[in-house]
């Protein structure tokens, strides 16, 4: 099937090609011939040289590298360092101490044809925030982790008090793992990569395919992410080298009891020896016995010694200075650092954003210049959490909340062929023209075409075409990419993307350049796509007369996340009378006022751009409350946020959404009364610029 399918696909070439070049301007097809895969290689391969964990000197010296990159382009660029409180381990150990004793090598493995593996500074596995602790207790399995996982628990009885709980990744952030787990009164957590959700359940294994083996393991920060992101020590303020820094008892992100991130090959040793019930349904992982919850059987003594110090870290900004408005910035940007040599994670967009800086560079010595200032950023300390973005805007904070037009993500882009995208409701469209305008290596298409395909398979293999109103899924931005701070503290509208595939070495030493060229992208064709797309987007924001926001799509989304919170209330005994009229009805109002103005915007005469412009860039600001979350007040976008137990996912109209998790009337009551606040908010912004378009 999976043959017809690019055959077809192969087939309507010819017809994609030419539609590309009627539709795209001269500069634009251009810049889309520039970018290449061999280019592209170059980049990745020095970028992972070396690890280069966030702070350290090998770091370091790729920021230098990028910024002489940027400057070799004819790029404006300079290192802004900031001063935050990172953690890497001294000494780790775990032991099995009953049925029987075992001390576990906690390193990864080395591969003879792999000399990454080898590398003598490859730093131990470990999540970044955890405590230094000397414990012993016995095991408890807890699946996921997650709340319903220890609700479960309590159903067989079983008190994890004191325990020590073994938990799987995956489903949300490792840090909800954590804290769910203080919550209950846990002792730690041990966390390991189960063969049933990145391992030899989900395809070959490494050397033999991309997914995890036996003895890799995933690092990982352990922050909070839905209380704040960014420097720990400096919540809400840039962490500059004089900064006034909290102390860590007036800290809320970061967690009060030790994690430590295994193998599944170490993992066995301790689920095979678990006593107690078996696992309930859903809890069996891809290991060859039978798993049970626990206690009794296996116990552990676990000792982490962890080092924290405030170091420098180092973003690398780029800018090119609009000519019209150079007030006006489009940014664009991905980090640097990696747990180790991050191939895909994070240095795939690293390359891209290189590749995109060239091409960049080669049309400015063409002449050409965009009418609103494009910012190129390599951010760093992301993997420890969001650190380097979130200083830097909340450091450019004012600045940002006047004049960001947008911001483009790209964090890990590459780990196959198949496009996805996460924005806004307002750029959806946007991105899927941006998209259009792509070919997408593999099929011959646009990137929209082939996107369009993999989502709606038995269509187009009965149709054979893409129908000239197909739209595509987007996901919806929460939290854990450098986007966060734009968007959920300031309210820069944001989208990101990238090409997928399997992926199983995540945050392990085996994501080098060894595993890309053989899995992710042999041929590096899709790197150079990454360039292309990123650099033709933030081109369009920065050069259309009006700027491309849709707000009616916005609108149609928020009413519908209404509708599923009202039947969620609904089904409460002590929500269900609460009124959510207020807020359904400014739903209404900003629904039909943006469905007016998208109407009207493509018939604005030139006069009335500017004025156009100035509101669509603070309609998306509108959806902020200066007040924050209740619980999390530094994120203030009231439409999306990450959820307390989610983890990286968005929960739309996330104050409703907790009100609701909390059976709480008032709560519930304050929150649908801020929310009406918010779009009355953006509804006024949208008659303005209502008013320009009558003139």
């Amino acid at each position: 099937m999976l043959k017809h399918f690019y055959l077809v696909w192969f087939a309507l070439f010819s017809i994609s090609a030419g539609a590309l070049a009627q539709q795209d301007s001269v500069v634009e097809r251009e810049f889309l011939q520039i970018p290449k895969a061999d280019s592209c290689k170059r980049n990745l391969f020095i970028l992972t040289q070396q690890p280069h964990v966030a702070g350290s000197p090998d770091d370091s010296a790729l920021a230098v590298f990028v910024k002489d990159r940027f400057e070799r382009c004819g790029i404006d660029a300079k290192i802004v360092t900031y001063y935050v409180y990172l953690p890497l381990p001294k000494s780790e150990s775990l032991e099995m101490t009953e049925p029987e004793k075992h001390d576990f090598d906690l390193k990864e493995g080395g591969w003879k044809w792999d000399k990454d593996t080898y590398n003598s500074g490859i730093v131990m596995p470990f999540n970044a925030y955890s405590p230094s602790c000397d414990i012993s207790g016995q095991i408890v399995y807890a699946n996921y982790g997650l709340p319903e996982d220890y609700a479960a628990l309590k159903k067989f009885g079983v008190d994890v008090k004191g325990k020590i709980m073994l938990v799987r990744y995956g489903r949300s952030f490792r840090g909800i793992k954590v804290k769910v787990a203080e919550e209950h009164g846990a002792a730690g957590v041990i966390i390991y990569s189960d063969p049933a959700d990145d391992g030899y359940d989900k395809g070959d294994i490494y050397p033999n395919g991309p997914m995890r083996p036996w003895n890799s393991v995933q690092r990982g920060s352990i922050q909070d992410l839905t209380i704040y992101p960014g420097d720990p020590l400096t919540p809400g303020y840039p962490s500059t080298k004089d900064a006034r820094r909290i102390p860590l008892s007036e800290v809320t992100d970061l967690p009060h009891i030790p994690c430590l991130p295994i193998s599944y090959g170490n993992a066995q040793l301790l689920l095979k020896d678990l006593a107690g019930p078996a696992v309930p349904e859903g809890w069996q992982g891809g290991l060859p016995f039978t798993y049970h919850i626990g206690p009794g059987g296996a116990e552990v003594h676990m000792n982490l010694d962890m080092d924290y110090e405030i170091k420098p870290i180092w973003d690398v900004i780029g800018k090119i200075k609009g000519k019209d408005f150079p007030n006006q910035e489009v940014i664009i940007g991905n980090h640097r650092d990696a747990w180790v040599y991050g191939a895909v994670d994070p240095n795939s967009g690293t390359a891209s954003l290189l590749e995109t800086a060239r091409a960049y560079g080669s049309l400015l010595k063409s002449g050409w210049h965009p009418n609103r200032t494009i910012v190129l950023c390599s951010w760093d300390g992301e993997e420890y959490g969001l650190i380097g973005s979130t200083e830097w805007g909340e450091q450019n904070e004012a600045g940002l909340a006047n004049d960001a037009v947008a911001y483009i993500n790209v964090d890990a882009p590459v780990t196959g062929v198949n496009f996805g995208s996460s924005a806004v409701p307002s750029l959806d469209r946007f991105v899927m023209d941006v998209t259009k305008s792509v070919l997408d290596p593999k099929t011959g298409m646009s990137v929209f075409d082939a996107w369009y395909a993999s989502q709606n398979t038995k269509s187009f293999e009965k149709s054979h075409s893409v129908p000239d109103t197909a739209t595509t899924r987007l996901g919806r931005l929460g939290s854990g990419s450098d986007y966060t701070v734009f968007l959920d503290h300031i309210g820069v509208p944001s989208f990101e993307f990238g090409f997928n595939g399997p992926y199983g070495v995540y945050h392990s030493s085996l994501d080098d350049f060894y595993w890309m060229e053989h899995w992710g992208d042999p041929t590096f064709e899709y790197h150079a796509t990454v360039a292309k797309v990123l650099g033709l987007a933030a081109m369009r924001l920065a050069d259309d007369p009006i700027l491309p926001f849709r707000y009616s799509d916005y609108a149609k989304q928020i009413s519908n996340y209404l509708k599923e919170r009202e039947k969620r209330a609904s089904e409460s005994e002590v929500l269900k009378s609460v009124d959510f009229s207020a807020a359904e009805i400014a739903a209404k109002e900003f629904l039909k006022i943006s469905e007016k103005v998208d109407a009207r915007i493509p018939h604005a005469e030139a006069a009335s751009y500017e004025s156009i412009n100035k509101g669509l860039m603070e309609i998306e600001r509108a959806f902020t409350y200066e007040a924050g979350l209740p619980k999390s007040a530094w994120f203030k976008h009231q439409i999306f946020a990450p959820g307390f137990y989610t983890g990286y996912a968005s929960q739309p109209l996330p104050g409703i959404a907790r009100a609701i998790e909390e059976e709480s009337p008032s709560a519930l009551k304050s929150e649908i009364g801020i929310l009406s606040s918010v779009l009355k908010s953006a509804t006024a912004k949208e008659k303005e610029i209502l008013g320009s378009l009558r003139k």
